[in-house]
């Protein structure tokens, strides 16, 4: 009788091992599958940034009308064996990356992503270009500050401000932590600060061609002068708020009343101010010269009132 138990056992814990082994094989068989990183490939990851207006094709270059990706999401962005991006001709000039996304493959454009973004090395503290992003990671040099430098890959969204960023300086590659870096590619002088106290010191005109639209803003206060539409004159108050396109950034929107009664909205976010006195700084411009992009439109009901009376016409 022992001698039969014994073997009774034995077959047990033979099969225990065996049902071990083949739900692993299982996992394993699973993780293999659901791998961001196909054999024979290398890849890298980053993120879909705030903003993007197309975020992905499946790979018959329809768009994916279906829960498709969002801002923020995490996507691997395949490699061929030269470390070159997988791209497919989407349009004339217009090339797409391969990626994986949410264990499917996709094609994105680089626009969409943040490694289409450049930040700049901040003032206030030591940054060091490490071997891998990880506390325990060696130095391989110091990078000094305000110094422009693009993004390869990161471990988290860029706008989180967590984590790590893949970069390159002079010859090396490696990671920075991502507190490290500005928010944006323009001179570190101008990092963290608002739309109202950039423009404060400067007198700038702008102009918007499509609608004969030109004005001139003194910074302090947003006070609108030589306000023009076209032949006539025309008044304008301001409000602060959100960009209606592009990254999500604080904007100010002018007000324009004109002679003839029509209302007009005129759009400057951030960003094109900020461009300009980055032009400044490369001496492309003087202070004199600043004119930011602004984006004018007619009021909305004005726009339907018009639109009307051009059917009824």
């Amino acid at each position: 009788m022992n001698g039969f138990n014994q073997i009774g056992i034995i077959k047990k814990v033979g099969i225990l091992l065996i049902s071990i082994f083949l739900l692993n094989g299982t996992d394993l068989s699973k993780k293999n599958k659901s791998s961001d990183c196909p054999k024979n490939f290398s890849c890298l990851t980053t993120y879909i940034s705030p903003g993007s207006i197309i975020p992905g094709l499946a790979l018959d270059l329809s768009l994916i009308k279906v829960d498709p990706p969002k801002p923020l999401d995490k996507v691997t962005l395949l490699l061929d064996k030269n470390g070159k991006f997988i791209e497919v001709k989407v349009d004339k000039n217009v090339f797409y990356y391969k990626a994986f996304w949410k264990e499917k493959e996709i094609l994105i454009s680089r626009f969409d992503l943040d490694i289409n973004r450049s930040l700049r090395t901040l003032a206030n503290k030591t940054v060091q270009l490490i071997s891998e992003p990880s506390n325990n990671a060696s130095i391989v040099t110091i990078i000094p500050e305000n110094t422009l430098l693009e993004v390869i890959q990161n471990t988290n969204p860029l706008t989180e401000n967590v984590g790590y960023v893949k970069v390159k300086y002079n010859d090396s590659e490696g990671w920075v932590k991502r507190s490290s870096l500005s928010d944006d590619e323009y001179d570190i002088r101008y990092d963290k600060k608002n739309l109202q106290e950039l423009v404060l010191p400067y007198a700038f005109f702008v102009k918007d061609d499509n609608l004969a639209t030109e004005f001139k803003i003194i910074g302090k206060g947003f006070v609108v002068t030589e306000c023009k539409v076209g032949e006539l004159d025309c008044s304008a108050t301001y409000r602060m708020g959100e960009s209606s396109f592009g990254i999500p950034e604080e904007a100010v929107y002018f007000d324009l009343t004109v002679s003839d009664g029509k209302q007009y909205v005129c759009e400057m976010r951030r960003i094109d101010f900020v461009g300009e006195l980055q032009r400044v700084i490369d001496e492309y411009i003087s202070e004199n010269e600043l004119d930011p992009f602004i984006n004018c439109h007619l009021r909305e009901g004005e726009k339907e009132e018009e639109e009307s009376s051009e059917e009824s016409s």
